[in-house]
């Protein structure tokens, strides 16, 4: 059970302890995306979204997608705490990506359409689950860092012996272009980083260029 006092890098320990159990059940529920995975050579994107509850009532929404010779899940846990809804992303390789409550409101109210929660969280997912990681030079600090993704951008700092991104600031499209200027073209190239292996390493060492990738999926023997 995840509490609203624990710290995000408690709540990153406890959902990678759990986070096997969203994969395997995407694995079950989306075998046939799977199978039907397009080849190396196609630029086809097949995108499927989905949520579980894990043990001890641990809250998912996760985004499946299948391109290239690759079926990717990108896991999303949300909890509830006395200042709103927070919101993490772990992924197989480097850092957790932490949205605070005031962050994550700033998305909500975008979708959230007649009180649905749930919905709301999944078109959140659905829009930001692909972020491009780029360091914030404009604050001169080598440890801060802006995600750009479909919705806009988001600003925050490696907290780097916790290896959790913790992103405190939320700019659309339009504010995020003027603040960090081309930015933005980070997305075009985004699919050619996730193509690039990167050899393991401890998730505070992992380069920001190979953060964000989610899980590889893999059909049942």
């Amino acid at each position: 059970m995840i509490r609203s006092t624990m710290s995000p890098a408690q709540v990153a320990a406890i959902a990678r302890k759990v986070v096997g159990q969203v994969v395997r059940h995407a694995e079950a529920k989306h075998a046939t995306l799977l199978r039907q995975c397009p080849p190396p050579d196609s630029k086809e994107l097949l995108v499927r979204s989905g949520h579980c509850t894990t043990t001890k009532g641990i809250q998912w929404i996760y985004v499946v997608t299948a391109t290239q010779g690759r079926t990717t899940i990108y896991p999303l846990l949300w909890y509830a705490t006395t200042q709103g809804v927070c919101a993490m992303q772990v992924d197989a390789q480097g850092p957790a990506s932490f949205f605070q409550a005031h962050v994550m409101d700033r998305y909500l109210q975008r979708y959230l359409r007649g009180g649905d929660l749930m919905n709301a969280l999944r078109e959140f997912h659905l829009r930001n689950y692909a972020k491009t990681f780029l360091p914030d030079d404009n604050k001169n600090d080598r440890l801060n860092y802006v995600a750009t993704s479909d919705d806009g951008y988001v600003a925050g700092e490696l907290q780097r012996e916790k290896a959790v991104v913790y992103f405190r600031t939320f700019y659309d499209e339009r504010a995020g272009k003027r603040r960090f200027g081309e930015f933005r073209a980070a997305l075009d190239w985004q699919v050619v980083w996730h193509k690039v292996r990167l050899a393991r390493m401890p998730r505070r060492d992992t380069p920001h260029i190979a953060w964000g990738r989610g899980y590889d999926l893999k059909l049942a023997a």
